[in-house]
């Protein structure tokens, strides 16, 4: 098991300790729920365009994935939050991959320099087809990072089109914990009689959901 493996199992078992957590102390936070939920349910059919906005705006900034995707979660659930996450992601990375092949082909090689498995990966993505741009989106690194220099290196957006589906199946599992997290926190606020049951299933789920990232990423990467 390579190192990355093992910091990737290393954070979802932290990830899994925190929903446990949620479910015997959720009660101290879940009083947060509620203006929580108003403020989405205030905003109504602009809450799915302001998030879809903030991450058009920000992912190219190379703010974490990660955040985006605990926050389609935890604010629409598992279902709403990822096709707004996923629809949002994927039209900027595209975006992305254009700006980096058509205007900041320079300054993106430049930065690559400095990250020899990064150039590595999108260059073998280069003198491919989707399969191996697919490949490439499976590696948990920045995406937007990754958007640039496929980009840069000369890979076709045509290759993009289905080649960046690859990204979402590391991302969706991070999704289904912030919706998982919400879920635990406000069954340990209302008192529920079966939280051990339903925590246990919700613990499950994500495990199934990781394991199956994990088995299909494995000694798949180009």
């Amino acid at each position: 098991m390579s190192a990355a493996d093992r910091s990737l199992r290393l954070v979802w078992l932290a990830a899994g300790a925190g929903l446990l957590l949620l479910a015997w102390q959720g009660h101290r936070v879940a009083h947060w729920l509620p203006a929580f939920e108003q403020g989405i349910e205030r905003l109504g059919p602009w809450g799915p365009v302001v998030y879809c906005l903030a991450l058009l705006l920000l992912e190219p900034l190379f703010v974490p994935d990660t955040l985006f995707a605990l926050a389609a979660g935890a604010a629409f659930g598992p279902l709403a939050g990822t096709v707004y996450y996923a629809g949002a992601v994927y039209v900027t990375c595209l975006a992305l991959q254009w700006l980096g092949g058509r205007w900041l082909k320079v300054p993106v090689l430049r930065r690559l320099e400095s990250s020899e498995r990064i150039r590595a990966l999108v260059t073998k993505a280069a003198s491919g087809g989707p399969r191996l741009t697919l490949l490439v989106r499976l590696v948990p690194v920045n995406q937007a990072l990754l958007s640039y220099a496929l980009g840069a290196a000369g890979v076709p957006l045509r290759n993009a089109l289905v080649g960046n589906l690859g990204m979402f199946l590391h991302m969706l599992p991070t999704l289904y914990f912030g919706a998982a997290a919400v879920h635990m926190t406000r069954m340990a606020g209302t008192g529920h009689t079966q939280w051990e049951r339903d925590g246990i299933l919700g613990l499950l789920g994500l495990g199934v959901v990781v394991w199956l990232v994990l088995w299909l990423t494995r000694g798949r990467q180009p």
